[in-house]
């Protein structure tokens, strides 16, 4: 599908952007967002190729993406966030890792969509606390010039489309799969719109050299 073709394009314009300003200014500058993208693109360009000649046994690989996520996104706004809510996050994290090591099959061949709804639940509140910090303290730099304004931005628009479109899931499955079919369809759009705010973010980081 065309969509299709511009997700993937749209994400590997932005892994480029990143790697590039990564070798100009290290990985460092940009909170390693490289190693996000990176991994993203190679599991987008996996998970595509298998889909092509028919082989469907990599969901599990989105399981334990998932897991990344969560981690990565922990480290990500912890270089952001004052010291307290560092820790608090970090207990947030570790509480999460612990529910789904005791409650959820991971290593199951097929995608379990509580790991996706536990990425939503994180990245809104990682997202909406920062907002909260971004606009209660002054800072010189005006919030769109702000690189992890559009990643917040992007995340929690991601997030809430993709708890709209998991939660009927496999009700619409049984009793209206056009309809699923369209918020599919719709979820590609939601992902060129958000790694299109990761673009803007990169330019940001590339012109606040922070």
């Amino acid at each position: 599908m065309l969509i299709q073709i511009i997700y993937i394009s749209i994400l590997f314009i932005d892994t480029v952007k990143s790697m590039v300003l990564a070798g100009k200014k290290g990985l460092s500058s940009q909170n390693y967002f490289t190693v996000y993208l990176f991994l993203s693109l190679c599991l987008e360009l996996y998970g595509h190729y298998k889909i092509y000649i028919r082989e469907f046994n990599f969901a599990y690989l989105f399981n334990y993406y998932s897991i990344f996520l969560i981690i990565f996104f922990n480290r990500y706004y912890a270089r952001i966030f004052p010291q307290k809510l560092k820790i608090f996050f970090l207990y947030v994290m570790i509480a999460i890792l612990a529910y789904i090591a005791l409650f959820v099959k991971f290593y199951s061949e097929n995608y379990e969509n509580t790991l996706g709804i536990l990425v939503c639940f994180y990245f809104i509140i990682n997202a909406l606390v920062w907002f909260y910090i971004r606009l209660k303290n002054f800072n010189e730099i005006k919030i769109f010039n702000d690189p992890h304004f559009w990643v917040s931005c992007g995340l929690l628009f991601w997030s809430i489309f993709f708890i709209f479109r998991s939660i009927p899931m496999f009700f619409l499955q049984d009793n209206d799969p056009g309809f699923l079919q369209t918020l599919k369809t719709m979820q590609y759009c939601v992902n060129i719109i958000m790694y299109g705010m990761f673009y803007i973010a990169l330019k940001n980081f590339e012109n606040s050299g922070k």
